[in-house]
């Protein structure tokens, strides 16, 4: 029995060493699923917290919903007046939390009272399924909207809004007229500008349209008038000097006669080469209507010009095409400066300068003479026409004319102008243009492979 007494307690002493050696793996295996069982386990615990928070809130809030003050807000309301029984307007709004059964009663403000509206025996508006209300009042300096019960009774008149039986007041100012907001004055000025602008271009496009029409006119003209000079008078000229010529070849070389007829040739040719230059500037507009630049190269040859005057034109910006009617008058305006610099100024170096800019085309004719005289400055050389003439043509183009002269100064011609009246397309507006190179002059050789579309 002791022995059988022993053994049981061996084996339990044997059982429970090998459990508590092997507790420690036990624990370590389960650790992990108990702290995870553990946090699932607070998770639920602090969402059933969150849960109960939020619907106790959402009854609060409902609660307080039930028990909401009621807001009354416009949403039109008319222009402000006073005391005008014959004028109405509408005046709309919405009732935010109102009870079933309740009304809107409208008031305005004259000069003294408040009055109900539309009409004292009518002093209830209905609000409608979607909260909205919409009626008539007088003018008045400010409106009021109460929302009251059915049984409330509305004063015709009051001098100070009703409270009692009054669930909620909206008071509003009346609006402004159009003519008095802010931005009234500026619209009528921008409306302002915009028609004087709109009324100038009119008037500048009919303007252009008829100078267009009159020049047209004065070109056809102009070249009817080269072409019969061409053919009758130039070439009778010609054929008659052509037969004196032949007249002149038969008569003995000592017949008193010869020396007379030979001057008579001299003075027929020389009248042949004033009608050739004549008609180079009769349709000079039309042949040069592209290239202004070589018409003034070719002024001096058409002038006969001394070849030790030192002459040149200079083009600044890019040269483009000029409306024909207007390169005419253009090139009339500076040929005539230039004669008067060859013919009368005594120069030793004159220049034409032509400027293309985005908004206007500049002409600059001058020289290094001796000037003009400030009496014909002013009134122009008796029996002459030049300087007055220029001018008028200035005027006719809506071009800017003017001339600055001094003794032994020299004599600056200028003539601008607007871009909108001289080209067919404006010049381009690149970054570079304005600081674009003049081009160089040609030579009296260059200019002479010009002449041979000219007149012969």
């Amino acid at each position: 029995m002791k022995k059988d007494a022993m053994s049981d307690n061996t084996r339990i002493h044997l059982h429970r060493g090998r459990c508590l050696r092997l507790w420690p793996l036990t624990a370590q295996m389960w650790r992990p699923k108990v702290a995870r069982s553990l946090a699932i386990s607070r998770f639920a615990t602090f969402s059933l917290i969150f849960l109960a928070i939020f619907l106790g809130g959402c009854q609060g809030r409902d609660k307080n919903a039930g028990h909401m003050q009621p807001v009354i807000k416009f949403t039109k309301v008319p222009i402000a007046g006073a005391d005008d029984p014959g004028k109405t307007s509408e005046i709309s709004g919405r009732v935010i939390g109102a009870e079933p059964g309740l009304k809107i009663v409208l008031y305005s403000k004259g000069v003294a009272a408040w009055w109900v509206q539309p009409f004292a025996n009518q002093p209830f508006t209905q609000i409608r399924p979607d909260s909205t209300w919409e009626s008539w009042t007088h003018p008045g300096t400010n409106y009021a909207a109460l929302l009251v019960g059915p049984t409330f009774e509305a004063p015709a008149t009051a001098n100070v809004l009703p409270t009692e039986g009054v669930f909620a007041t909206a008071v509003e100012q009346g609006g402004v007229p159009v003519w008095q907001e802010w931005w009234f004055p500026l619209a009528c000025v921008a409306l302002g500008l915009l028609f004087i602008l709109v009324s100038y271009r009119l008037r500048l496009r009919h303007t252009t349209k008829t100078m267009n029409l009159r020049f047209e006119e004065r070109l056809a003209e102009r070249m009817r008038v080269a072409q019969e000079l061409h053919d009758t008078l130039l070439q009778g000229v010609i054929s008659a000097s052509m037969q004196l010529d032949v007249a002149a070849d038969h008569l003995p070389p000592d017949s008193p006669v010869q020396p007379a007829l030979r001057h008579i040739l001299q003075i027929m040719s020389q009248v042949v080469d004033e009608g050739r230059n004549t008609l180079r500037g009769l349709r000079s507009s039309t042949e040069g209507a592209h290239d202004l630049e070589n018409a003034f190269l070719r002024v001096p040859q058409e002038l006969g010009a001394d070849h030790q005057v030192a002459y040149r034109v200079l083009v600044e910006g890019t040269a483009v095409p000029l409306l024909a009617v207007i390169h005419e008058e253009v090139y009339s305006i500076a040929r005539e400066a230039l004669v008067n610099a060859f013919r009368h100024s005594g120069a030793s170096r004159i220049e034409v300068e032509l400027e293309y800019m985005p908004n206007r085309m500049r002409v600059l004719v001058r020289d290094n003479g001796k000037g003009i005289n400030p009496d014909v400055l002013r009134t122009g050389r008796d029996g002459h026409w030049g300087l007055s003439g220029m001018r008028e043509r200035a005027e006719r183009i809506g071009a800017k004319f003017k001339i600055m002269s001094g003794d032994s100064a020299g004599t600056e011609v200028e003539l601008s102008i607007p871009g909108h009246v001289v080209f067919q397309t404006p010049p381009s507006t690149g970054r570079w243009g304005r600081f674009s190179k003049p081009k160089l002059p040609m030579t009296r050789e260059q200019v002479a492979k010009l002449e041979g579309g000219i007149l012969k």
